[in-house]
C-alpha cells in the first residue's frame, strides 16, 4: 500500500512540509484519548499531545476519522505497540459535523476529508423525506458532495416511484436505487469511488449501510444483521466510525446508524435548491418567506408548484439553525466555585 491509496496527494504533501521531521498517517478509528491510524506500513496507535487537548475548544479541534495527521516515531509505535506522538492535524478539506447526541450543546465530527457522502435510506418504512433533507444539508454544509442511495429496492414493486419522490427534494444530488444484498446498482455507487477518493456512508440503523460497504469491497468487511421483522426498525451493527481501504481503489468510512441528526452549522439558512431558485424572484434579497410582500416562494406554494410541506421543512430547519446560532452567541453564566 502507498499513501496515495489512502487519498494522499501533492496538496497534502505541501501541508506536511510545514512539519519537518514528521511523517503522515490517516486516522482510521477514533478512541477516547487516542486514535488508530494507517500509513503504507500498516496500522499503529497515535496520541494527541496534552497541549492539543488543552487548546481544543471542542471536538472539531481534535483528530477525527479521515483526518491526515503528522506524527513522530511511527516505526517505534508500530513495533513496540506504544503510541506515536501526534503533533498536528493537517488542515481539513471537508468535515461533516452534527450536534452531539444528548442535552449538551456540542459539535461532533462524523468524518473528515470526505469527497462524497453516500446518504443511504431504504425502500421500506425508513424512507423519510424530511430526515433526508437534514442529511443533504449536513453533507453540503460540511463541504462534501451528496449521493442518495435508496437501498433494498428489491423489497418494493415500484422503486421508480420512490426515486421520483426523493429526486424532488435531492436537488443536484444523484439519486440511485440499489439492492446491496443482491448487488443491483452497485456499479453506479462504485462509479463515485476510485484511487484517491474518500467516501462516507451515513444513514439511520437498518438501511443496509454495512451490506453496501461489503458489496463495494467485494468481501465481508463489516458484520451485518437483519432488521426487526415486527416494525421494520433497524438494528445497530456498526458501532464505530471506521476508515476502510477498498481493494479496487478508494477509501470508505463506515458509520453507525444515527437515530437522529441534529444539525450543527455556522449557516442559518438551509440550502434547498428548488426554494433558492424560486427565491431569486422574491422582492427582497433577504426574504425569509414568511408573509413578506411579493414573496415568490409563498406564491409558488399557493400556485401548487411547490409542496407546502417542503416550505414547512425549510422553515423548521432555518428555525433550528437560528436558535442554535443564538445560543452560541449568548455567553454562558460562569459556574460558582
Amino acid at each position: 500500500m502507498e499513501l496515495a491509496d489512502l487519498g494522499w496527494d501533492d496538496g497534502w504533501a505541501a501541508a506536511l512540509a510545514a512539519h519537518p521531521g514528521l511523517t503522515a498517517a490517516r486516522v482510521a478509528v477514533e478512541h477516547r484519548g487516542a486514535v488508530e491510524v494507517l500509513d503504507p506500513s500498516g496500522s499503529f496507535w497515535a496520541e494527541p499531545t496534552g497541549k492539543m487537548f488543552f487548546d481544543a475548544g471542542d471536538k472539531r479541534a481534535l483528530p477525527a476519522v479521515g483526518d491526515w495527521i503528522a506524527v513522530a516515531d511511527a516505526d517505534v509505535a508500530r513495533t513496540t505497540g506504544s503510541r506515536a506522538p501526534l503533533r498536528a492535524v493537517l488542515p481539513r478539506r471537508s468535515c461533516l459535523v452534527r450536534r452531539a447526541a444528548g442535552e449538551r450543546e456540542a459539535p461532533q465530527p462524523i468524518a473528515a476529508n470526505v469527497d462524497v457522502a453516500f446518504i443511504v435510506t431504504s425502500a421500506n418504512q425508513d424512507l423519510n423525506l424530511r430526515r433526508l433533507e437534514r442529511y443533504l444539508f449536513a453533507v453540503r454544509d460540511g463541504g462534501a458532495a451528496p449521493v442518495v442511495a435508496i437501498n433494498k429496492a428489491d423489497l418494493v414493486d415500484d422503486p421508480g416511484a420512490l426515486r421520483a419522490r426523493v429526486v424532488a427534494v435531492a436537488g443536484d444530488a444523484p439519486v440511485l436505487t440499489v439492492s446491496a444484498r443482491r448487488g443491483d446498482g452497485i456499479d453506479g455507487i462504485a462509479g463515485f469511488l476510485g484511487r484517491g477518493r474518500t467516501a462516507v456512508v451515513i444513514g439511520s440503523s437498518g438501511v443496509g449501510k454495512s451490506t453496501l460497504v461489503n458489496a463495494l469491497a467485494g468481501q465481508e468487511l463489516q458484520a451485518t444483521q437483519a432488521i426487526r421483522g415486527d416494525d421494520d426498525k433497524g438494528r445497530h451493527t456498526t458501532t464505530r466510525r471506521e476508515l476502510l481501504v477498498l481493494p479496487h481503489g478508494g477509501v470508505l468510512i463506515d458509520t453507525p446508524g444515527m437515530r437522529e441528526l441534529q444539525l450543527w452549522s455556522a449557516d442559518d439558512d438551509p440550502t434547498f435548491d428548488d426554494i433558492a431558485a424560486i427565491a431569486a424572484h422574491c422582492r427582497f434579497a433577504d426574504c425569509r418567506h414568511r408573509r413578506e410582500p411579493d414573496c415568490a416562494v409563498e406564491a409558488a406554494v399557493k400556485a401548487g408548484t411547490l409542496a407546502p410541506e417542503r416550505l414547512a421543512s425549510y422553515h423548521k430547519l432555518a428555525d433550528e439553525l437560528d436558535a442554535r446560532a443564538q445560543r452560541e452567541r449568548t455567553p454562558r453564566p460562569k459556574r460558582r466555585r
